[in-house]
């Protein structure tokens, strides 16, 4: 049995346990294999869906990024709210979907013994692979390193910054002297501080993004803000965004596209900030 798991769409949040579980599964687990960059973060996933289907896996282990809510206002993206309904529709002939929680917690576990199951046809095997691996499914969030100076902090859709080209972003700004910084608080306590604003968000991400906003906004090392924005993909939250141009983060910032490119982006901000 081999399955394929994704590089992006928030996998750094699920797959500690997920990959882990799957292991003491006797499960392969398959990485994608890109031949080149891809320009956006759309472009990435499909990328890396199309190399698993190719691989020959048997299963796809997907995220659920909005972790089971449903909207009940608006047209959100369908890349936002069904990742394995768009892979479909850009890829033809995919294999059979696993779709879990991007997130972790002990409500995991059932889903988890479940999918063993259905993927051993062992009971015995799937519960002494969840025994095994359950301490994963509450690990505690430890923000990534960062610098500490001269930043400039970013807003988007959460998967957004994961995207491949944000590290010619990052580059562009080094090279004048700054230092890309995403909000170094965990999910939940970024929907907390979205939810704050009071903006009548639903979805989970939407929630992070204001959140992101909320938190940049007022952390004084932070001496500018980028507002990533995918109408099509992943399109920052319409409340937040008239937030945004009615009074921004009163610091420099600039609303951009989430793939560049990026010298203009940096030019204006730099100019901004009269670096």
């Amino acid at each position: 049995m081999r399955v394929g798991v994704l590089n992006t769409w928030l996998a750094d949040r699920y797959l500690p346990f997920w990959e882990a579980y799957l292991r003491h599964l006797e499960v392969e687990v398959v990485r994608p294999q890109l031949p080149s960059i891809p320009v956006s973060i759309v472009e990435q996933v499909i990328a890396e869906a199309s190399s698993l289907k190719v691989q020959g896996v048997d299963f796809l282990l997907l995220p659920d990024i909005q972790l089971g809510v449903e909207p009940t206002r608006g047209s959100p993206s369908p890349w936002m709210v069904s990742l394995e309904a768009s892979l479909r529709q850009a890829i033809p002939g995919l294999p059979p979907a696993i779709v879990v929680p991007a997130e972790l917690s002990e409500g995991v576990a059932g889903l988890a013994a479940s999918v063993g199951q259905t993927l051993t046809r062992n009971p015995m095997t799937a519960r002494r692979a969840l025994e095994r691996t359950r301490s994963l499914l509450t690990s505690e969030y430890k923000a990534p390193p960062q610098p500490s100076t001269h930043l400039v902090g970013v807003v988007a859709q959460p998967f957004v910054l994961e995207a491949l080209a944000l590290k010619e972003l990052a580059l562009g700004l080094e090279a004048q002297g700054l230092h890309l910084f995403r909000a170094d608080k965990s999910p939940q306590e970024l929907r907390l501080e979205g939810d704050k604003l009071q903006l009548g968000l639903e979805l989970p991400t939407d929630l992070e993004a204001a959140g992101m906003h909320r938190y940049l906004a007022r952390l004084g090392k932070v001496r500018g803000i980028l507002y990533l924005h995918d109408a099509e993909v992943a399109p920052l939250p319409n409340p937040l965004r008239k937030l945004v141009s009615r009074g921004g983060p009163n610091k420099p910032w600039v609303l951009a596209g989430s793939s560049g490119p990026w010298e203009g982006v940096i030019a204006n901000l730099t100019a901004q900030l009269h670096v």
